[in-house]
């Protein structure tokens, strides 16, 4: 086997492995970014819908290909009144993105490899001595970007995992869609508990459709969320049938050990309302990328040290808006579908924007106070 050795190894190529090894690169590392699968793509099931600061923050230009369409959104109670938020994202196509950051992280010096399986590691002399399924490599540090199941993290007794919700989602082809501008979220016990449905338009007759859910079978609630809508949805066909945890519980308690720290999904990066983690994965990426670089250029590889200045780095605005939208889940997973249908005659697109993003919660919640019912169950836990 070939040995070779790198100041920062990155296991796993998604958004934000891609971005820790174009970060890394960009401050002097000597970078290695290994993905299992064949491509650098797009391998996770995913609601390929985000911001147009996705892409400010990835420092990538939105080109044709990257981009199916602008897009707004419309939010459903479970009596199927919704509210239309205006503000225009993308649906994009997310292994493009991807491989936009990849190139960025190639032109900045980072060597990548696909086809190549992280199988473990241990630590010696101050480095850790990194085995995959073709080579083995010395790192000052390694950065586990390897999803919700981290091999990386379970190699160095890192068992901790954000709480995951199952989601199945179908990509549908011949769909006819009443709304082929809109991203669509479907709230409500009865459609998919603890979680939420979606209708993503990918083209005139291509669609996303998925659920998440806790309680119930997600494939279950998919089916059923196709027969609902079988007008739109009855005479497409299934191209696409994906499943897959996604982490909503919000950033693990520890993040590093020595030598080695989390990101992505194996860190809990995902804002947990939504599910939403393409533009918080990336952002956190390129922070541990930064870090890692910067710790294997002074020395000290700690821990201690790798946490702390991701942390800090990432509070503002990441860690404040994962924290303050898992409490608002929290507060919403409760709801019946009665108190949603209330909630959807009171607040506006900016209220669930904040809610969602777990920004400006206390002026949600004092909105809310007037309501003898919502009051209770939402404003002041809210609060």
């Amino acid at each position: 086997m070939s040995r070779a050795s790198y100041d920062v190894l990155v296991v796993g190529a998604g958004p934000a492995g891609v971005s820790t090894a174009k970060a890394a690169a960009l401050n002097g590392a000597t970078t290695l970014l290994l993905e299992k699968q064949p491509a650098v793509s797009a391998w996770k099931p995913c609601g390929e819908a985000t911001s147009k600061a996705t892409f400010e923050t990835a420092g990538v230009k939105p080109r044709p290909g990257a981009i199916l369409r602008e897009a707004y959104a419309q939010v459903y109670a479970p009596n199927m009144k919704f509210i239309t938020i205006n503000e225009v994202g993308y649906c994009i196509n997310k292994s493009i993105l991807i491989q936009d950051i990849a190139v960025g992280a190639a032109e900045a010096g980072a060597e990548i490899h696909v086809r190549e399986e992280f199988q473990g590691m241990v630590r010696k002399d101050g480095a850790m001595h990194v085995k995959t399924d073709r080579a083995e490599y010395d790192a000052k540090v390694v950065v586990g970007a390897d999803g919700y199941s981290s091999s990386v993290a379970r190699s160095v007794g890192m068992t901790e995992k954000s709480e995951p919700i199952p989601t199945v989602q179908y990509i549908m082809a011949g769909v006819k869609l009443d709304y082929p501008d809109a991203v669509r979220f479907y709230l409500g016990q009865q459609i998919a508990p603890g979680g939420y449905a979606w209708i993503f338009p990918k083209s005139d007759k291509i669609a996303e459709v998925g659920v998440g859910v806790r309680g119930g079978v997600a494939k279950a609630y998919a089916d059923r969320l196709v027969k609902m809508f079988e007008r739109e949805l009855g005479s497409a066909q299934i191209i696409d049938y994906r499943g897959a945890p996604v982490p909503i519980g919000g950033l693990i308690s520890k993040v590093a050990v020595d030598n080695v720290i989390l990101t992505g999904d194996a860190a809990g990066t995902v804002i947990p309302f939504t599910g939403a983690g393409i533009h918080s994965s990336i952002a956190a990426g390129l922070v541990v990328g930064k870090v890692a670089a910067k710790a294997a250029e002074d020395g000290d590889v700690s821990g201690q040290r790798l946490a702390r200045d991701f942390l800090s780095s990432y509070e503002e605005p990441w860690g404040r808006r994962i924290r303050g939208s898992l409490r608002a889940m929290r507060v919403f997973e409760k709801l019946s579908d009665e108190d949603l249908n209330t909630l959807q005659s009171m607040i506006t697109p900016e209220d669930i924007l904040d809610l969602a993003n777990g920004f400006d919660l206390a002026r949600v919640a004092r909105k809310l106070l007037s309501h003898p019912v919502l009051a209770v169950k939402i404003a002041r836990n809210l609060l």
